[in-house]
């Protein structure tokens, strides 16, 4: 800021200082937000009374020269301003992109939370359990059906022995 202040220094003073456009505000909020030495150059210009001359026209040159190191004061001000609201952008970005990042590895988290559910309700052998029950039971039934027609014959041969 200072390298900023001694270009402006540097330059000429017979150009007119360089409008800088200000935050628009109301007048009373941005009188309030300046600094009291602003201020203090400020009310000597407004009233025509310096407090280091007592001359009308060394008045004017001094409430000039405090204007314009007011102006400068302010651009400074402005330009430092302008480096914060940078520094909060870049800040914001990033808070953006952690929120963004956050969000991501939540639904991550649900994600695999509902594979490890699927997984172990696979785990829990109910459904290979009630597989081999059924495979079980079909191949018991099966032996029943085979031993009932084993006794089922050895009962007509008992029958045509016994006829005979």
């Amino acid at each position: 800021m200072e390298k900023a202040l001694q270009e402006k220094q540097g330059e000429s003073t017979s150009q007119p200082p360089e409008v800088v456009p200000i935050v628009t505000t109301t007048p009373s909020t941005l009188i309030t937000a300046l600094p009291p030495t602003v201020l203090a150059s400020i009310a000597d210009i407004i009233t025509g009374t310096s407090a280091t001359a007592t001359t009308l026209g060394s008045s004017t040159t001094m409430s000039t020269k405090q204007l314009i190191k007011s102006m400068e004061e302010l651009k400074l001000q402005i330009l430092e301003l302008k480096l914060v609201k940078e520094k909060l952008e870049k800040v914001e970005k990033n808070y953006d992109k952690s929120k963004m990042n956050v969000a991501e590895k939540t639904r991550e988290v649900k994600t695999l939370e509902n594979k490890v559910r699927a997984l172990e309700k696979d785990l829990s052998l109910d459904k290979p359990l009630t597989e081999i029950r059924g495979i079980l039971w079909t191949n018991i039934n099966q032996s029943l059906s085979d031993v009932w027609r084993s006794i089922q014959i050895i009962y007509e041969q008992i029958d045509f022995i016994g006829v005979a």
